[in-house]
């Protein structure tokens, strides 16, 4: 039985998908150990799965990001706050992300290592030379990849003009990220590792043996310069709790009236003056039943409308199939959730890979987007209201909701693990 080691960045959106991949390989047939932070144990053993905790400070508890990096409280969204994650939540846990690494590839004799892509420790693991098992990374967040056919800015220009934009437009991306690519090759160097060329976003896509993008190709621009190692699987989209009773308010869901579902996500949520309330706040006098989650967060800081139903968490699946119109700060498995029902989205971000969601919304013309983080409540109402009435953002979502439907990622997965322990005699440390 071959052993596969999954190490995940302890953040929910990253330890979700990650989780059900994991769950699906050990049903498949394969030894699977589960390391990330001691806030997952009990859902990883309730998997049916080993649970190996992560080592020194990249064993971390998500709710209190604030605390455990200060720069967070103050840093501005957009770049201020990417370089900030970038250097202090991925960089500064490399170190001992690659000693867990380490300690359990040879206290478990582990025959492939499956990472997430913020899970920075696999770099050194790549770049010492130093005997390994074959490494696959995956992306459960929107891929920020650059390629000469499309600008990270601008969206896709094939055009030789556009194809100068698109790098001038990579340099300058470069340039605003330097002070997080820096930090990262600094602790790199402490290692006695280097990317060659200094570290940089394309570094965490094409180092790995393979690289998963846990995502429909067909919400992604088209490239030039695809990597030969990357595969898409189709998303990894959450299951429906068997036995799971149904809230009473779901009956208000009768198709009466639009309904538009509202959310955070499970990150970026601890101020909801940022798009909750906004959006509660405009659409409180439309015709429409808003439905709003705290995604885990507090609840009591949403301030309710009458037309709205507020819950601390709800799981999307249960509200999607009867949802019109999806209001959401950008994360990438919720839109493609959305998606994957056919449910136009209006998208707010500027957090995270929340921009790169939003710009992929509006380029495959599946909803709208905001260009902010922080959208007023008419900016919302007039999204909102504008999606209503045009059925071809609700056409185009049904269509990339057919070729979601075509996906089947969870097999795709489990037969590139098969193939990929098949095929190479791993080396362990």
């Amino acid at each position: 039985m071959s052993r596969i080691l999954v190490a995940v960045t302890p953040l929910a959106g990253h330890v979700n998908p990650m989780l059900i991949v994991a769950e699906s390989l050990g049903k498949a047939g394969f030894e699977v150990f589960f390391n990330t932070a001691d806030l997952f144990r009990e859902r990883v053993e309730a998997a049916g799965l080993r649970f190996l905790p992560l080592c020194g400070n990249a064993n971390y508890d998500h709710h209190h990001l604030g605390a455990l990096i200060p720069e967070l409280r103050t840093a501005a969204l957009g770049m201020d706050q990417a370089n900030c994650y970038l250097k202090y939540l991925i960089g500064d846990r490399i170190p001992d992300q690659y000693r867990s690494l380490r300690q359990n590839i040879r206290e478990h004799a582990i025959d492939l290592v499956m990472t997430d892509i913020l899970f920075l420790g696999n770099l050194p693991l790549l770049l010492s030379g130093e005997p390994r098992p074959p490494v696959i990374s995956c992306g459960v967040i929107a891929p920020s990849w650059h390629d000469p056919a499309f600008s990270v800015f601008a969206g896709p220009d094939n055009t030789p003009e556009g194809r100068q934009r698109n790098l001038e437009h990579s340099r300058q991306f470069n340039e605003l990220r330097a002070p997080g690519n820096t930090h990262v090759n600094a602790v790199l160097e402490k290692l006695g590792v280097a990317v060659s060329g200094g570290f940089n976003v394309n570094a965490v896509y094409r180092l790995p043996d393979l690289f998963l993008q846990f995502g429909a190709e067909s919400f992604e621009y088209p490239m030039s310069d695809r990597p030969t190692n990357l595969l898409f699987t189709g998303p990894i989209l959450p299951r429906q709790e068997q036995g799971m009773q149904a809230p009473a308010w779901l009956a208000k869901l009768d198709g009466s009236r639009p309904v538009v579902f509202v959310t955070q996500g499970t990150l970026a949520n601890f101020n909801f003056n940022q798009l909750v309330n906004p959006a509660l706040a405009g659409l409180a006098r439309e015709d429409l039943q808003v439905v709003a989650t705290a995604g885990g967060s507090k609840a009591g800081e949403i301030v309710p409308a009458a037309n709205a139903i507020v819950e601390p968490y709800i799981p999307y699946e249960t509200v999607l199939p009867k949802t019109h119109v999806f209001v959401t700060n950008g994360g990438y498995n919720g839109v493609q959730q959305a998606l994957s029902f056919g449910v136009p989205v209006v998208s707010a971000g500027e957090s995270e890979d929340k921009p790169i969601v939003s710009a992929r919304v509006a380029w495959s013309g599946t909803g709208i987007n905001l260009n902010t983080g922080s959208p007023t409540p008419e900016q919302i109402c007039d999204a909102v209201c504008d999606i209503l009435r045009d059925p071809g953002y609700s056409e185009r979502a049904r269509i990339l909701g057919a070729e979601i439907a075509k996906t089947d990622a969870l097999r795709t997965i489990a037969e590139i693990v098969e193939a990929t322990v098949s095929t190479i005699v791993p080396m362990r440390i």
